[in-house]
């Protein structure tokens, strides 16, 4: 099911060439979807109609007037709006919605000329980090598709690893593009908060939640992320930050004389393979000429307590609106508004959901507030002043993606082992900050991931450092 990476390098690095035209680019995809799809599946809409046609348009065009992601077959995760498609955050409670409008990220893609393949599953409204939690069902790890892909974006990321899309854009709120890029091997970019409009997103929880971009080519990913960044008018959240050249920056390998790491005490979590595959990594760059120092880092644990109230707490408000009422698929048309309120939500929340929901209006209530929601909010400060004062010099700060591989379909998660899954990635949406997930290798026969956070706007130097721990074994210029 697995497309394998050169291959995969081998197409982006021909369509951006001029070598591969958008018809056979997207005919080479569509042809992966048949091909593997209905043993990963990673879509949930198709619109290969549309696809076809789009790239036959493109075709037609003067080079000159070619945008810069001409013919780039993309998927897109399925909480971030695309007009005419079933667009439904994996739950059941939004079937059969289709958006009436693009998301401006999906609205910048098509004006660069991307053409949208389908969407993608994920994780019910994002909550998850298996992709096993949606209403349609999990989605397959391309490598072995008896282990799960990872989530919330596990669709995203195995559409791009079985080779059924060159590119996908997921979202990432406690690291849901970072965990499934690892696990499937690809590349996984969560930008700064606000870097990128939430315009067209199902939100999760508005104050982590960022869209990023998921690719096995660096260069891509750089492309992508310079065509969907910049301020929009229809979200206030947006930045009206200057995008530097990320593709560039990705096609430039650089590592900064010193990366910080997380101490060893805290990789005891690890498993043995995952452990090794981490250090392993580690002696990378100083074989590559970095610096690597061990600096203090929050307490994995209050941090991950304090991301996970407050991700339920803002879900609580966010979800609301799904009631059968206002939004969403209605049960119990008869008796008070009441009994359909409940019905509607009863029906069409998954489990997991409504845990979250619960929490998170617990935690919101009287008597609750002070104790808990306010000094979650007083932890998140906390984190983001070690992680400001460990990044203030620009170095890139190292950790593992995720405490261990992808689990096998067949075992059930365990508590708390659901949550821990997060640990190291929610650092980087405690703090707004970048960050990126390398391939790295395998442990167990499986993808290893790495991650690189920066300091806010640094996207441009974690592509750059990613490029360089790609050239293995060879002397990466440093700054």
């Amino acid at each position: 099911m697995l497309l394998p990476a050169p291959e995969r390098q081998r197409r982006a690095a021909a369509l951006r060439a001029g070598r591969l035209s958008a018809k056979e680019a997207v005919a080479a995809a569509l042809a992966r979807v048949r091909e593997a799809d209905g043993g990963v599946r990673a879509y949930t809409a198709l619109d290969p109609e549309r696809a076809g046609a789009r790239a036959r348009e493109l075709d037609a065009r003067p080079p000159a007037e070619r945008g810069s992601l001409f013919g780039l077959p993309m998927a897109i995760k399925g909480n971030i709006a695309v007009k005419g498609l079933e667009t439904t955050s994996g739950s059941r409670i939004l079937r059969r919605y289709r958006p009436p409008f693009d998301a401006t990220a999906v609205e910048r893609l098509r004006e660069a000329d991307a053409v949208v393949l389908g969407i993608t599953n994920m994780d019910e409204f994002g909550m998850g980090a298996t992709t096993t939690k949606s209403w349609f069902g999990a989605t397959r790890n391309p490598v072995d598709p008896e282990f799960v892909a990872g989530g919330s974006s596990g669709g995203s990321a195995a559409a791009v690893a079985s080779g059924a899309a060159f590119a996908a854009l997921g979202t990432d709120t406690g690291g849901s593009v970072r965990q499934p890029a690892a696990h499937c091997g690809i590349f996984g970019i969560r930008p700064t908060w606000g870097r990128v409009s939430r315009f067209g997103v199902t939100a999760y929880a508005s104050s982590f939640d960022q869209i990023g971009c998921l690719s096995v080519d660096l260069i891509d990913c750089g492309r992508i992320l310079g065509v969907i960044a910049g301020a929009d008018p229809r979200d206030a959240t947006s930045a009206d930050q200057p995008a530097p050249d990320f593709a560039a920056a990705a096609a430039s390998p650089k590592l900064p004389h010193t990366i910080v790491r997380c101490a060893d005490a805290e990789l005891d979590i690890l498993d043995a393979p995952s452990r090794t595959a981490f250090l392993a990594a580690a002696r990378r760059f100083e074989e590559a000429g970095c610096q690597v120092r061990e600096v203090p880092l929050p307490r994995f644990s209050v941090a991950l307590a304090a991301y996970y109230l407050l991700a339920c707490a803002e879900a609580s408000s966010n979800l609301s609106r799904f009631d059968g009422i206002r939004y969403g698929e209605r049960k119990g048309t008869e008796g008070p508004l009441r009994a359909t309120y409940r019905e509607s939500r009863s029906a069409g929340l998954g489990r997991e959901v409504k845990k979250r929901i619960i929490l998170g209006t617990t935690a919101l209530s009287r008597g609750y507030r002070d104790a808990a929601y306010h000094r979650a909010l007083a932890t998140r400060d906390r984190v983001r002043g070690v992680l400001d004062r460990a990044l203030g010099t620009g170095e890139l700060l190292l950790l593992p993606v995720t405490i261990g591989p992808p689990r096998r379909l067949a075992k059930p998660d365990v508590f708390p082992l659901t949550y821990q899954r997060d640990r190291f990635s929610i650092l980087a949406s405690l703090g707004g900050l970048p960050a990126i997930s390398i391939p790295a290798g395998e442990r167990s026969g499986l993808p290893f991931g790495i991650e690189l956070m920066g300091p806010p706007w640094s996207e441009a130097a974690l592509l750059s450092a990613a490029a360089a721990f790609q050239l293995t074994g060879a002397q990466t210029p440093n700054e």
